[in-house]
């Protein structure tokens, strides 16, 4: 019998984040001692009602369905019994005895991992001071974990692309549902880039988003946490305190005070939080537990980088006014002249890649999503990813909204 089985099983009798989920596996040793127990034995455990109905039902045919299901997709399960089950998520009380992975995970026993979340209202300038902070740590070598929501989340993981570096989005829901909808490509550069997409939601099966399960994921998976721009009245301020509970670092960047769009983060640093204005602030605090793998001048070098680049917001679409009716037909005017085309660079800078040059003579000064350039280009998209951001640093590509590049 494949173990993995009996956790689906087990992930599927018992509440997710469930505090004692840790004690039943010390007592029953793994999840097919908890599926060989007897109800006396569970009884005596402190199980009862509905969940112990659950235990008591030995029918494996739905875990079985369930394993056959994310093998189609293309994915893979995680267990506590598998070597590269992190132990920051082993030593939690509420463990996750199952979760569905599609991409790489990075080893993070041994790579720094930090947790950047805000608000998804987030401002532009918001989204762009996380998206430069992200950049500069993942390219000075932490492994950078958001929530893949809009607002922060997504400037998060746009950072992480950007500065090369290994990226963990962790889902509210299965990996198979295409939600949020504006992330899709971006959660398709995450995988070929070789980050992870994580989720406890199995696929196919009914479920219901809970942010507060998810969120002791983020701290769980993470050395710290810090918050970007966050109101008082956040997610990711539980995030941060699950931080503070599992004995996580807490880091929280400032932000303008009036607005009070980053109120939840300033209370934050009022608590105890430490101020992060630079990724070298979080770095230069693991480079002694993590020597020769961090890299604070080319994390600082990508952040500027970073920095210079605008993020750009399309305008809503203006509801046209209908034209009155008149009693006379009036003669026609000629139609207005068409606006004149934006200018946009025209060569690819001296310097720029193979790679890079392909890529440019593939964008237009429309927005074109990366999987389109990939299959103009004939480039794997882990190659056109790499060339758009260094089109961007060169200041000739930008990164519109849904994740699509034009030149300029």
């Amino acid at each position: 019998m494949d173990s993995r089985v009996y956790w689906i099983w087990l992930q599927r009798a018992l509440p997710l984040g469930w505090k004692k989920t840790a004690a039943l596996l010390e007592t029953f040793g793994h999840a097919a001692g908890v599926y060989e127990a007897g109800e006396t034995a569970l009884r005596q455990f402190g199980v009862g009602g509905a969940m112990l109905s659950r235990l008591t039902d030995k029918d494996l045919t739905a875990a079985r369905r369930i394993l056959n299901r994310v093998l189609e997709l293309g994915d893979w399960v995680l267990t506590p019994q598998d070597a590269l089950y992190p132990v920051g998520l082993r030593r939690l009380s509420s463990l996750p005895v199952a979760l569905y992975c599609r991409g790489t995970l990075p080893d993070l026993d041994t790579h720094p991992a930090i947790a950047v979340v805000g608000t998804r209202h987030a401002t532009v300038s918001g989204r762009q001071e996380a998206r430069a902070l992200s950049a500069g740590l993942a390219a000075g070598g932490m492994v950078v974990v958001s929530g893949c929501a809009v607002g922060i989340d997504a400037a998060v993981h746009e950072g992480a692309l950007l500065g090369q570096g290994s990226t963990i989005g962790v889902l509210a829901c299965p990996l198979n549902v295409e939600y949020p909808v504006p992330n899709t490509a971006l959660r398709r550069q995450i995988v070929a880039s070789g980050g992870l997409l994580i989720s406890e939601y199995p696929p196919d099966e009914p479920y219901k988003c809970d942010f507060h399960v998810r969120n002791r994921l983020l701290a769980g998976l993470s050395q710290g946490v810090c918050l970007a721009e966050t109101p008082a009245r956040s997610g990711a301020r539980i995030t941060a305190r699950l931080a503070a509970e599992y004995g996580r670092d807490v880091y929280a960047m400032p932000g303008a005070l009036s607005g009070h769009h980053n109120d939840g983060a300033h209370k934050e640093i009022q608590k105890g939080a430490t101020l992060v204005i630079r990724a070298t602030d979080v770095l230069l605090d693991y480079e002694s537990r993590f020597p020769s793998m961090l890299h604070v001048e080319k994390a600082e070098e990508t952040q500027k980088k970073v920095e210079r680049q605008r993020i750009e917001d399309p305008a809503p679409p203006r509801k046209e006014k209908k034209p009155r009716r008149t009693r006379k037909k009036e003669a026609a005017e000629p139609p207005a002249p068409p606006a004149p085309p934006a200018e946009v660079t025209t060569a690819c800078p001296a310097g720029a890649s193979a790679a890079a040059q392909q890529v440019f003579e593939a964008l237009t000064a429309q927005p074109r999503p990366v999987d389109e350039l990939a299959l103009q280009t004939g480039l794997p998209i882990t190659i056109v990813l790499a060339a758009l951001t260094e089109l961007e640093i060169f200041g000739c590509a930008a990164n519109s909204a849904g994740q699509q590049y034009r030149r300029v």
